[in-house]
């Protein structure tokens, strides 16, 4: 084993480690695919191992790179935390990229706007593009997102889940609509033209009650736009089902009517923030979680 290691090489296999792909390695890193495969064949020099095996799943570590892991994710957090501190001075604008739905991204914006924490060095770009789990997982991960905002996905070590809301669900249409009253039966649910979110979510987002009957239901109108849907509703005799935490956000030219669903009360939606675990530290993230929270 050679005497000298190169510790820019620490990077290199966490994030190997974490993406299991050299190509997703490469671009989060910002370096070309052969100086990927040359970082790695040193650390392979360095330790007489092959570090990552090539298998139907993505790269797969052996034993020797899942023992150095958590010692290289440390190492690597720490640093990164330095460099964070350091230029925690900078007046600069810093944009933070916010992954979610219309309907979380309205949420989030109105208790920002109303609480006044819109700093002068902060700007939001949201992501509404429809992604599916994987997806997800790998912008969190390659940093492509700074926030998470939406179902729950399964675990993984490079990022931090807070659940933000555990919601009720209620209907809305409009006021006044012909059918229905106070609250809805499941006979008269299905029987009725529905407005959907039309996400990759959405069925992630549905209890079992409201998933199995999903593709029986009669859609008539699908938008990515929560306040188009609203208008629709209003203005037709579509229904919906809603969040019941996001009904005090809805604005008050819209004359909507929610409804009880009594064959859901006991079911709910869950919403999680999701964070890079390098980024715990990050107070304008922390800030913005909290405020969702509330």
């Amino acid at each position: 084993m050679s005497n000298k290691f190169d510790y820019n090489l620490i990077k290199t296999l966490v994030m190997i480690f974490e993406t299991k792909s050299m190509t997703k390695s490469a671009q989060a890193l910002g370096i070309s695919s052969p100086t990927l495969t040359y970082s790695l064949n040193k650390l392979r020099d360095y330790y007489h191992d092959i570090l990552f095996i090539k298998s139907a799943k993505g790269l797969k570590a052996t034993p020797i790179a899942s023992q150095l892991y958590p010692s290289f994710k440390k190492i690597d957090e720490e640093i990164s935390h330095s460099i964070m501190i350091s230029g925690s001075k900078q007046t600069e604008v810093s944009n933070i990229f916010i992954r979610t739905n219309t309907m979380i991204e309205y949420y989030l914006m109105n208790k920002l706007l109303k609480n006044n924490k819109i700093s002068d060095q902060v700007s939001f770009t949201f992501n509404n593009r429809i992604m599916l789990e994987d997806q997800r997982i790998t912008a969190l991960v390659l940093r492509e997102v700074d926030i998470d905002i939406g179902s729950a996905i399964k675990y993984n070590h490079s990022f931090i889940s807070t659940r933000i809301a555990q919601s009720k669900i209620i209907g809305l249409c409009r006021m006044g609509h012909p059918r229905i009253k106070d609250n809805l039966s499941l006979e008269q649910w299905m029987s009725e033209e529905h407005a959907v979110l039309s996400s990759a979510e959405t069925n992630a987002y549905l209890p079992e009650k409201l998933y199995a009957n999903s593709h029986q239901r009669i859609i008539r109108y699908r938008s990515n736009s929560l306040l188009n849907m609203l208008h629709c509703i209003e203005k037709s005799d579509f229904v919906m089902f809603f969040p019941e935490f996001l009904l005090k956000h809805i604005p008050e030219y819209f004359n909507l009517h929610c409804v009880t669903i009594p064959w859901m009360e006991k079911d709910t939606l869950d919403i999680y923030a999701y964070i890079h675990s390098k980024a715990k530290n990050d107070e304008r993230l922390n800030r913005i979680i909290e405020l969702l929270k509330n």
